[in-house]
């Protein structure tokens, strides 16, 4: 009886080990991607842009649109991509630049480049007193990011990142600079994992 148990113990972890295992290799694919048409030498791309939902709109003073756009560049050129951005950044962005005309997108764009690409914010919360304790100071944010062919004007590419910082994990360190530093890092990270490399074609037909 107990021979019986152990062997069905040692199955279980071997089933277990090989769930773990598949789903930390299952590779994540985007909201969409036109991979028919994508461009196989884009190598250059401008940022033109981050919107707010408005209900979650920052103070202009707080500089976030300019910190994600930071984030952003660091990962495309990572990626092999030479990075453009418009001489002016501060302006507040009226609409969700996920949902404009594609060619306005193109328009924006400072000079001539393979790909054009914007970010929207839908959702951003960042805790307002960093010594409270229940719940600990948090940062969270969620957004959508969009690519579009800058020769074609269509959408090529789309995918979202939703990241939480600080709260009881972070305890009993307490940094708001950190915790949002760390956070629009690893959004950056997360929402362009599926946009292809500089001059490679994505998977798919």
């Amino acid at each position: 009886m107990k021979r019986t148990k152990t062997n069905w113990r040692k199955l279980w972890l071997v089933l277990l080990a090989g769930v773990l295992g598949g789903c930390a290799t299952a590779p994540r694919t985007p909201l969409f991607i036109d991979a028919a048409a994508w461009p196989t030498t884009a190598r250059s791309v401008a940022l033109v842009g981050v919107s707010f939902d408005e209900r979650y709109r920052p103070l202009p003073q707080s500089g976030l649109d300019r910190e994600v756009l930071v984030q952003v560049r660091q990962v495309l050129q990572a990626k092999g991509y030479l990075v453009a951005e418009p001489v002016q950044l501060d302006r507040l962005e009226r609409k969700a630049l996920t949902y404009v005309p594609a060619p306005e997108l193109v328009a924006r764009a400072p000079a001539p480049v393979d790909l054009v690409l914007a970010v929207h914010v839908d959702f951003l919360f960042s805790s307002a007193n960093y010594g409270e304790t229940e719940p600990p100071p948090q940062f969270e944010i969620a957004a959508e990011a969009r690519a579009v062919d800058g020769k074609m004007e269509r959408d090529l590419w789309r995918d979202r990142a939703h990241i939480l910082e600080g709260g009881a994990a972070a305890m009993p360190l307490r940094n708001p600079d950190y915790d949002r530093l760390r956070g629009l890092t690893e959004l950056a990270r997360s929402l362009f994992l599926t946009l292809p490399d500089a001059g490679t074609r994505p998977n798919g037909p």
